[in-house]
């Protein structure tokens, strides 16, 4: 008996593929997993996995593991706990991706090159009113273009902070139960590295490139407005922290450009110029 299995040619170009009756078993489970090897890594190129201060190096070596089972090779570790993280065991034929990481002193410094920052947090810190992501509408929003993109993932106690957050543009969540709603790190990687794997959207053909302006230039304008505020003693010294998330999530709201940026920085500037002036 001979059974034609036309999800798999659909989804991966395959015309003539005939599947013998005694392996159907293994067949059934391989398109369960969408047959990942076949994959192609589009978006994983772009696409740079964010640990935030992680506690545990296992979860380290488990988010690597995970990132490597879908094709992702970007690895951003910010401020890592002791012991030292690089003596990780858990990363099986993932040690690359390890010695690869790169560690910064911040989040901003983590994703200062990338025009789309996505913040993930468990979904009982979501107010009902709150718009946010899942693992695969963001799947299917890569898909139509390639920005440079970070998922931003907290450490394994707490999450992200707000003050984290406010270096995304965009929350995510993936959506569990009611009674068991937190996920472990290197579980909650592996999702989302497998959803944006999968995407079966390919790239609209045609579509204008993103000029979306980068983390990093956003920064240096919301540094420039906070720097002219305090020279007018709008800032109450205690409030600064608070208005600096309140600003900076305003700003990556607004979706700007690089050309949008550089022009707001270029009109700070001139302010404080004629600030200086006077």
């Amino acid at each position: 008996m001979q059974i034609w299995c036309a999800a798999a040619r659909r989804r991966f170009g395959i015309t003539d593929l005939v599947i013998s009756e005694g392996n159907w078993k293994a067949v059934r489970q391989a398109a369960a997993l969408h047959i990942l090897f076949l994959v192609e890594p589009v978006i994983s190129m772009n696409c740079r996995v964010v640990l935030v201060r992680p506690r545990d190096p296992n979860n380290i070596g488990a988010a690597a593991r995970a990132m490597k089972n879908f094709g992702f090779r970007d690895l951003a570790i910010v401020s890592p706990h002791p012991p030292v993280w690089e003596e990780v065991v858990s990363a099986i034929n993932a040690m690359d991706l390890v010695r690869s990481a790169r560690v910064f002193d911040s989040l901003a410094e983590a994703v200062a090159d990338r025009t789309l920052v996505i913040g993930t947090t468990d979904p009982r810190r979501l107010e009902s009113s709150h718009s946010y992501l899942t693992p695969r509408d963001l799947s299917r929003q890569l898909a139509q273009s390639s920005q440079p993109t970070a998922i931003v993932f907290g450490p394994e106690k707490h999450g992200l902070t707000n003050d984290d957050l406010s270096y995304c543009h965009r929350i995510m969540t993936i959506p569990t139960l009611p009674d068991c709603p937190s996920m472990n790190l290197g579980q909650a990687v592996a999702v989302c590295c497998y959803e944006l794997a999968i995407s079966d959207r390919e790239p609209e053909q045609g579509a204008a490139p993103v000029d979306s302006a980068n983390s990093g230039n956003v920064e240096k304008a919301l540094d420039l407005a906070l720097d002219l505020l305090r020279r007018s003693d709008y800032i109450i010294p205690d409030a600064e922290p608070h208005l600096a998330i309140q600003l900076r999530t305003s700003l990556l709201r607004f979706s700007m450009t690089e050309n949008e940026v550089n022009r707001l920085i270029g009109a700070l500037r001139k302010i404080g110029s004629a600030l200086e002036n006077k």
